[in-house]
C-alpha cells in the first residue's frame, strides 16, 4: 500500500509525455488502493486556455490544497509513490466525479 488514496492532490515529478524529462507538479491520485508501490495520476495545470476533450476546472481548488486556478490535464502517468514530495490536499466529491467521467472518456469506457 502507498498511504495515498483515490483523489488525494500530490506533488512529484510528473512525466513529459515524450519521456525525455519530468517537471514537479501536482497531480491526482486516480487509482484505488492496492497492493502495489505505483500510482495512478492525473497532471494538473494551472493553465486552462486550450482544453483538450476531457480536461477540467478544479472547482475546489483551494480546498484541494492547490495555490492557483487549475485544471485536470489530459497526461496520465504510473508512477512510484516514492517520488510524491508532499500531499497538498484532496478532491471534492465534485471534482471527483469530474475526474471520474474524464477517465472514462480518455480511456472509451
Amino acid at each position: 500500500m502507498t498511504g495515498y488514496e483515490r483523489g488525494d492532490i500530490v506533488l512529484l515529478p510528473f512525466p513529459f509525455s515524450d519521456q525525455t524529462a519530468a517537471k514537479v507538479r501536482p497531480a491526482v491520485v486516480a487509482s484505488p488502493p492496492c497492493a502495489s508501490e505505483d500510482l495512478l495520476v492525473v497532471a494538473v495545470t494551472s493553465v486552462g486556455d486550450d482544453l483538450r476533450p476531457g480536461e477540467f476546472p478544479i472547482a475546489s481548488w483551494r480546498e484541494a490544497g492547490l495555490i492557483h486556478p487549475s485544471f485536470a490535464k489530459r497526461a496520465v502517468a504510473s508512477v512510484s509513490a516514492r517520488l510524491v514530495r508532499k500531499r497538498l490536499g484532496r478532491l471534492r466529491q465534485s471534482d471527483l466525479a469530474g475526474l471520474d467521467a474524464a477517465l472514462r472518456a480518455w480511456f472509451g469506457l
